[in-house]
């Protein structure tokens, strides 16, 4: 819902699950992948500290077309 956009709580909830994945679960290493046309999510997981790990050319097909798909992703010593 755009109502919600910009107000932080993607940011929130990107952060309660790595907190949970790095702190509880003690993981080593998260990682997510997006369609590379949803700059808002990338600038997201930058911000946080997840890195570029490469793309899937055409990964998916969607609305008509097929998209690359951004693999990223963080390690626990890396994340704040």
């Amino acid at each position: 819902n755009k109502e919600y956009w910009g107000h932080g709580f993607g940011e929130e909830a990107t952060r309660v699950m790595l907190d949970h994945g790095f702190l509880n679960l003690n993981l080593h290493r998260i990682y997510l992948s997006v369609i590379a046309y949803n700059d808002r999510a990338l600038k997201l997981y930058e911000k946080i500290g997840f890195r570029n790990e490469g793309a899937a050319r055409e990964g998916i097909y969607k609305d008509g077309a097929f998209h690359d798909v951004v693999n990223m992703g963080i390690l626990k010593k890396e994340y704040r």
